[in-house]
């Protein structure tokens, strides 16, 4: 990924989380989750369409795996709980919802900084081995 594309990349979800924690902190938890939600998706998206297709080494990219995998059951975890969050009354979903978001925010926390410092080492390795081809 280029250097625009990171930047287009790390913008758009700074922005995202930004609203995320406004919702969080206005009480709208159902609209936080939903835009939690985007963001995970959007960064298991990255993860493997732009961080998991660079990488060649099997152990490196086994333990690339093992992390996707880990954020990858916090998603179903919440989109389970989302779910059942519905059947609930409100005096108990909220408590449900305020642990999801935990979940959430957690894994987003621990996947964007995954992925950005993944990105940051690939536009690294990338703009060496062209600085070598040059020279």
């Amino acid at each position: 990924m280029e250097r625009e594309g990171l930047e287009h990349v790390n913008d758009e979800l700074r922005a995202m989380y930004e609203e995320y924690l406004t919702a969080i902190s206005s009480g709208e938890l159902d609209r936080a989750m939903g835009i939690g939600l985007s963001m995970l998706d959007k960064l298991l998206k990255v993860a493997k369409d732009t961080v998991l297709t660079r990488i060649t080494t099997p152990a490196a990219r086994e333990a690339a795996l093992s992390v996707l995998s880990h954020h990858e059951r916090a998603l179903s975890f919440v989109r389970g709980a989302q779910e059942a969050v519905g059947s609930l009354p409100p005096v108990y979903s909220i408590g449900v919802k305020e642990e999801v978001l935990e979940v959430l925010t957690s894994s987003i926390n621990g996947l964007f900084s995954f992925v950005l410092g993944a990105l940051v080492v690939i536009a690294d390795i990338v703009a060496a081995a062209s600085t070598r081809e040059i020279g």
